[in-house]
């Protein structure tokens, strides 16, 4: 099973406060990856995207956790 399959079932897995922690962990990533780019210490920047898909996936999970209340 791919890693993208893996992290796929752990979202899915996850509680409404856990997904919302992990959420504030990657924006705050996000964040730092931004500072790491102006001073220019950023030689992978595909872990932009990758992040924020990541953020994307967890905010879809939320949103159907509210919706199944």
């Amino acid at each position: 099973m791919s890693k993208l399959s893996e992290r796929r079932k752990e979202v899915q897995e996850m509680t409404q406060g856990e997904a919302q922690k992990e959420i504030k962990e990657l924006r705050l990533k996000l964040f730092n990856l931004r500072l790491q780019q102006q001073r220019g210490g950023v030689e992978n920047s595909r872990v932009f995207a990758q992040t924020r898909k990541e953020v994307a996936r967890l905010l879809h999970h939320l949103t159907e956790l509210e919706s199944a209340e």
